[in-house]
């Protein structure tokens, strides 16, 4: 009978401290980020059989259990990855949208349209050669506000290739983490332990891997753990992780309007770049403004660089530069007689290809060297002939992009305007992901994180316990005693 009350008192001492242990490590760790609270599971022991009756036989430790919900897990994963993918995006297009803020400072809109109104003037005044200078030094500020504003796009693409760098970097890190993390759990678990706190890293290594893109994680049928990027595949699978590279699907001496950008290859398969099919995450937001907004603004003022030379430079090639020229009898000027190019004069230098445009645009030669080789009239000789300053000059408002559909004050604020609503609605959305995760960080935080008053009172429980199965030994140790009194 002493035997099994002490046998009894044992098993509820054992639990009763266990848990105690257990209680102290969730309080310990009530601050640690990513921590799920845990709680010791306790069943009957199995009861033995004495006559008609059924004698129990105290407490045993079932397992020692984590609050973990994989549902609750997965929406906080999604809701970060939505979260950074949107914060971003606002961010990124952000400093593309200061590279156009024409509020404080003159925008291309304003410029060009100075160099249109210098030319109108110049054509009230063609033989005014300060005029021609004013003209000459607009057009120079037009072709410094074209290579501003590629620099400035260049650096921003530039800042996101170097941030996916460091991404991947973080993510090979994070994948070699999570690999290591499936062995030691399956070391422990197979050995018949809990992995709660090995558990909990992993967690904490996946919750920082969906910032870059949406996941999924799952067992597969032989109990290994699978992490998979949403759209590309595996990249964990038990303990093998698969490394990320970044390299260029450019062989040497292409020219393109995306030179310099950094593509996503698997190492295995170095041939292959994914980059386009991340959808979400800091990596999706990253890949996307750098493909559609900065890539689109390249190529749309590209093409109204190249509109603006070649429509310019067709009207001023058919006029006379400000200078004498050999006539014959008739009037007619007299092929090659005078000592310098005088007509079929270039205003803005060529050839100039559609590609990269805005890069290489710039004042021909002639124009650079004497503001008298720009051309005003059609006739030589005729000083007061402005028909070509008018022409260039009516550019302005002529419908010569997007196959005659836009002006190039249109063609610019498409471009301008696409940008500011995308970036408006980057930080719309942002605003209202970070509202959607702070939720889920709020079910995640009831559902497994510690509450150190609970915790405090189940201290107090659980050493009641404890003093309790102890005073039962105690009690078992006197009644044997008594017994062996009654022999002696």
């Amino acid at each position: 009978m002493s035997g099994d009350l002490l046998n009894i008192g044992k098993s509820g001492l054992f639990a009763a401290k266990q848990s105690m242990s257990t209680t102290s490590h969730n309080i310990a760790n009530a601050n640690t980020d990513g921590f799920s609270r845990q709680e010791v599971k306790t069943e009957t022991n199995t009861p033995v059989g004495e006559g008609s009756y059924a004698i129990g036989r105290g407490v045993e430790i079932q397992s020692i259990r984590r609050s973990h919900d994989e549902l609750i897990e997965k929406k906080l994963n999604n809701s970060i990855t939505a979260n950074k993918y949107h914060e971003e995006r606002a961010l990124q297009l952000g400093h593309v949208e200061e590279i156009f803020n024409e509020i404080n400072s003159d925008g291309m809109g304003k410029i060009l349209n100075r160099f249109f109104n210098s030319m109108r003037e110049l054509s009230t005044q063609p033989e005014n050669e300060t005029v021609r200078g004013v003209v000459r030094e607009n057009a120079r500020i037009v072709v410094g506000d074209f290579h501003r504003i590629q620099e400035n796009l260049d650096h921003v693409r530039s800042g996101m290739n170097k941030k996916i760098e460091l991404a991947v970097d973080e993510i090979n890190g994070l994948t070699t983490t999570i690999a290591k993390l499936n062995k030691e759990i399956n070391i422990q678990e197979v050995a018949g332990g809990m992995a709660n706190d090995l558990r909990d890293q992993r967690d904490r290594a996946l919750r920082t891997l969906s910032e870059f893109f949406p996941i999924q994680s799952y067992a597969d049928g032989e109990g290994q753990f699978v992490v998979n990027i949403e759209g590309v595949g595996s990249i964990v699978a038990g303990g093998i992780a698969q490394e990320l590279i970044i390299g260029s699907t450019l062989k040497e001496g292409d020219t393109s309007t995306g030179k310099g950008n950094v593509e996503i290859f698997f190492s295995s398969r170095q041939g292959i770049p994914f980059s386009n099919r991340f959808k979400g995450g800091e990596l999706g937001a990253l890949l996307k403004t750098r493909q559609d907004e900065v890539a689109g603004l390249e190529k749309q003022l590209d093409e109204l660089a190249h509109g603006l030379v070649h429509a310019t430079n067709a009207i001023h090639r058919r006029g006379y530069a400000n200078k004498p020229v050999p006539v014959d009898e008739m009037g007619n000027p007299i092929p090659g007689a005078a000592s310098e190019k005088v007509t079929g004069i270039n205003f803005f230098k060529e050839p100039l290809d559609l590609n990269r445009a805005a890069e290489h645009i710039d004042l021909s030669n002639e124009v650079k060297r004497d503001v008298n080789n720009i051309a005003t009239g059609l006739e030589a000789n005729k000083p007061g002939d402005n028909r070509v300053a008018i022409a260039i000059s009516k550019l302005q408002h002529e419908k010569v992009l997007n196959n005659g559909n836009a002006t190039f004050e249109e063609h610019h604020l498409k471009a301008v305007g696409h940008i500011g609503l995308q970036a408006a609605k980057a930080k719309l959305d942002n605003e209202q992901t970070a509202g959607i995760l702070a939720q889920a960080k709020s079910f995640k935080e009831r559902m497994a994180g510690v509450s150190l008053d609970e915790e405090a009172a189940n201290m107090v429980r659980f050493q009641n316990a404890y003093e309790a199965s102890a005073k039962v030994i105690r009690a078992s140790d006197e009644m044997f005693k008594s017994v062996l009194g009654l022999l002696s």
